[in-house]
């Protein structure tokens, strides 16, 4: 996760910093989300805020889940 983190910043031009404080936004962002599959989503972590890493970690696996049912 941490290259995932890096290459981000480098595409951007932003620092490491800043890529995690932007994903720690949009992580509270995503908390506050009443859909249900976002809520399930959410679930997982019991009710606390995760990493950056735990939070890529499981979008990643969400995401290839999703991939392998299409």
């Amino acid at each position: 996760m941490k290259n995932i983190i890096k290459e981000a910043a480098k595409q951007n031009n932003v620092s490491v910093k800043e890529v995690h404080r932007e994903i720690g936004a949009a992580i509270d962002e995503g908390m506050k989300c009443t859909d249900p599959y976002a809520i399930e989503f959410w679930k997982q972590f019991g009710g606390k805020k995760p990493t950056v890493e735990q939070f890529l970690k499981a979008l990643s696996a969400c995401v290839s889940s999703e991939i392998s049912k299409a």
